[in-house]
């Protein structure tokens, strides 16, 4: 039997045999359909109308609060997205994530977190080293910007030379009469646009907060983080067989070239598909542009070309953060994000980790008496590897802490800028507004009023309030593993710019000038979420 990094060679197949995590058949794979999207849509559109009814009737009966909380001043909380953004990048295991876990760690227990732990979780950290594509087009080489893709097959310094073969977008009918035994696959990676304009139209969704009116019918989504044809496999499961990286490799194919096809600008720097699987053979990405010149130059049957990917597999280690400040009750609000980030992350998840503190900061400085409730406060590890922190965490106290949790609050990718794309450049240009954001919500009007009257009162921009199964998945992100591990509701807080998971995703993308407000808008909504009545919380279990 031979083995092969996570896999092993098997009845004839490679099969995943990860030692760091079990498999679980309850672990999330994001699956998006566009059929049994549309179908869902259909099921929702009355539900939604009903509850948006039901939450317009509970603001207009709910009291603001008395309590005065001190919020961070935006230059104060930019002071510390900075200190979180000096490194390259967090990535899993790596010294900077260790160096950042230590900073959040020292934070928390300095904003008042007495109680704060560090939870080691195991993995494979994967490091890329070198990397390229060469293209032999006669006696001339030419070497075509790329990326890697994460955690796929190295090979040694002098990479692998093979013929290429397109197979457009790698479906089975795409390799059908194509031969790609012991060659390079070049392939479009496909990422589904949401017509967001008109979805709004048709089911109105919870609310809407686009004071600037910058969303109409017209309006469009590409969703970058979702790619169509190469999608991520739950932590510890089954590979997917839809898959252009396993169908290519399941007809002996020595690596890949994908062309980052509907991406709004020219990049390569993608980091995904991130679900910690270790995968058998070499694969590049490159970006849309480029990606003419590839598939005009593999025109010519007799190209060759050349992939080089070096780096490393170690193991190492992670930690979740996390600790609970204790109010007088021991029902908890819980207030989540990730640590991690694939790049500098100025907005996946500085912002994120900036509002988390920022939030712990104000709540930590009144007396446990003015707070009804306990909050306990959770920085996962690994958002960018399969969720493995959010899912050892909620796995590891669901039958403990998380019964006592009401609601987790989730916050990610706040106050991060619109870019789209110059015609002239294909690099990302700054639109002026806020990229478009989601606040995915389990269907609970008492969850839903709440969430709409800080958005309403604190005009926050292009936001929609949607039901957590939008997508007939759990909520995308952190939330979606807290909610299908512990069984909790979700107020799941988003945005999804196009440079997410990218080298360009820098401080220069956010808003400076709406941290403050943003963060005074999360902390009424704490303040609400404190109040409500255990019996309402509970009403859709």
């Amino acid at each position: 039997m031979e083995t092969e990094g996570n896999y092993k060679y098997i009845e004839g197949k490679y099969q995943f045999m990860n030692e760091l995590q079990e498999p679980s058949e309850e672990s999330i794979e994001f699956r998006l359909s566009k059929r049994k999207f549309v179908f869902n849509l259909l099921r929702l559109i009355p539900k939604i109308k009903k509850i948006r009814k039901k939450a317009e009737e509970i603001i207009i009966n709910m009291k603001d609060s008395d309590l005065e909380l001190n919020i961070p001043t935006s230059e104060e909380i930019q002071q510390i997205l900075e200190q979180i953004c000096k490194f390259p990048h967090r990535r899993i295991g790596t010294i900077n994530a260790h160096e950042i876990e230590d900073f959040l760690f020292t934070k928390c227990k300095e904003f008042g977190l007495e109680t704060v732990k560090k939870e080691r979780l195991d993995l494979t950290d994967w490091s890329a080293s070198n990397w390229k594509l060469i293209i032999q087009n006669g006696n001339k080489p030419i070497e075509i910007p790329c990326f890697y893709v994460l955690n796929t097959g190295f090979t040694d310094k002098n990479g692998i030379t093979a013929p290429l073969v397109y197979v457009g977008k790698g479906e089975e009918k795409d390799f059908k009469n194509k031969d790609v035994k012991d060659k390079i696959v070049v392939a479009d990676i496909e990422f589904p646009t949401l017509p967001l304009g008109k979805l709004i139209k048709l089911a109105k969704l919870f609310y809407v907060s686009d004071p600037k009116h910058v969303l109409d019918e017209t309006s469009e989504l590409i969703l970058t983080f979702a790619l169509s044809n190469f999608p991520p496999q739950a932590l510890g499961g089954k590979r997917r067989e839809d898959s252009v990286y396993w169908r290519a490799f399941d007809r002996g194919a020595l690596g890949l070239v994908l062309i980052l096809r509907d991406y709004p600008s020219n990049v390569n720097t993608h980091w995904g598909p991130y679900d910690g699987v270790m995968k058998p053979i070499p694969a590049l990405y490159v970006g849309k542009y480029d990606g003419i010149k590839v598939r005009d130059l593999v025109k010519n049957d007799k190209v060759q070309g050349t992939i080089i990917l070096e780096g490393t597999e170690e193991q190492s280690h992670a930690h979740n953060i996390w600790g609970i400040l204790p109010g007088k009750s021991k029902e908890m609000i819980m207030i989540s994000s990730h640590h991690d980030s694939a790049f500098k992350g100025a907005t996946e998840d500085g912002t994120g980790l900036v509002m988390f503190l920022s939030q712990l900061q104000a709540w930590a400085k009144i007396s446990k008496e003015l707070r009804p409730r306990s909050l306990l406060f959770c920085l996962s590890a690994g958002h960018l590897y399969g969720g493995i922190g959010a899912e050892a965490f909620a796995r590891k106290y669901k039958d403990t802490i998380m019964k006592d949790v009401l609601v987790d609050l989730n916050l990610e990718h706040m106050c991060a800028k619109e870019v789209g794309e110059d015609p002239k450049t294909h690099n990302f240009t700054l639109t002026g507004n806020l990229a478009l954001g989601a606040t995915f919500i389990s269907r609970n009007e008492n969850l839903v009023a709440p969430v709409i009257k800080a958005c309403r009162e604190h005009n926050i921009e292009n936001m929609i309030l949607i039901p957590d199964n939008f997508f007939t998945t759990p909520p995308i992100g952190e939330a979606g593993h807290f909610s299908t591990q512990a069984d909790i509701d979700v107020i799941h807080w988003i945005r999804s710019p196009y440079y997410l998971l990218t080298a360009e995703d820098t401080l220069d993308k956010v808003d400076m000038g709406q941290l403050h407000s943003t963060a005074r808008c999360v902390s009424d909504l704490i303040n609400s979420l404190m109040n409500i009545p255990t019996n309402k919380l509970r009403s859709n279990k």
